[in-house]
């Protein structure tokens, strides 16, 4: 993965509140096909933005809190802890071929470009604050809002990802430093390079049809995990 520049263009004006204290990433879409990096004068806004070339503009500094994931009077909350006061949000530049004015509309996607950069930034920001990549969330897995519009239809309309390979890519520790760096130790190392492999496996749950197990699967891809259904 190519290493990107955040450009910096911190400021303090429209910040509504700071103490941000960074437990969660949200993941969010413009809304409207264009590009910006700016908060609203009342404060709504995100802390990245990445344009369909994949250049990243930082807009606030972590410890602001701005307002995007909050209900806004009308949402429903669906997170039981993710809120404004603890969250970092990217914003994803996006385009539309069909009615740019419906978030429903199913023709909303990304660029490969906004895509790969948003990972490598993801995997910068959990590893500088210490984010888990459970904690790594949609905006609608926060309220019910359809934000990431790709990401919630999940189509792989054009050039977007699905929400499971997105967080498949951010999981991925393949290009990570101390990957590289423990790669050469390995290989003369027979136990290290055996724990190294090793991967653990969750079961969830056993249905007698194999519709309610599919059923199930597609709840936890929906969640951002992976789940395959297989006879027993």
């Amino acid at each position: 993965m190519p290493e990107y520049k955040i450009i910096n263009a911190v400021s303090s004006v429209s910040v509504p509140l700071w103490g941000n204290k960074k437990q969660y990433l949200a993941i969010h879409y413009l809304g409207v096909i264009g590009q910006n990096h700016e908060l609203t004068s009342d404060g709504t806004g995100a802390h990245y933005y990445i344009y369909w070339d994949g250049t990243i503009y930082q807009r606030c500094s972590h410890d602001a809190i701005v307002w995007a994931v909050g209900t806004a009077g009308y949402y429903t909350q669906k997170h039981p802890y993710a809120r404004n006061a603890n969250t970092i949000s990217i914003e994803l530049c996006c385009k539309c071929d069909g009615d740019s004015t419906s978030a429903d509309d199913q023709k909303w996607y990304f660029t490969e470009e906004t895509q790969e950069a948003c990972v490598w930034l993801v995997k910068k920001l959990r590893k500088e604050l210490g984010i888990s990549a459970e904690n790594v969330l949609r905006h609608y897995d926060i309220v019910n809002k359809v934000c990431p519009a790709p990401y919630v239809h999940n189509n792989k309309y054009r050039t977007s990802w699905t929400w499971s390979e997105f967080k498949r890519r951010i999981s991925d520790t393949s290009d990570s430093d101390d990957t590289k760096q423990n790669a050469g130790s390995n290989k003369t190392d027979g136990a290290s390079n055996t724990s190294q492999k090793m991967r653990y496996v969750v079961q969830c749950g056993a249905f007698a049809e194999k519709k309610n197990a599919e059923a199930m699967a597609r709840q936890l891809q929906e969640k951002g995990f992976t789940a395959i259904v297989k006879t027993a």
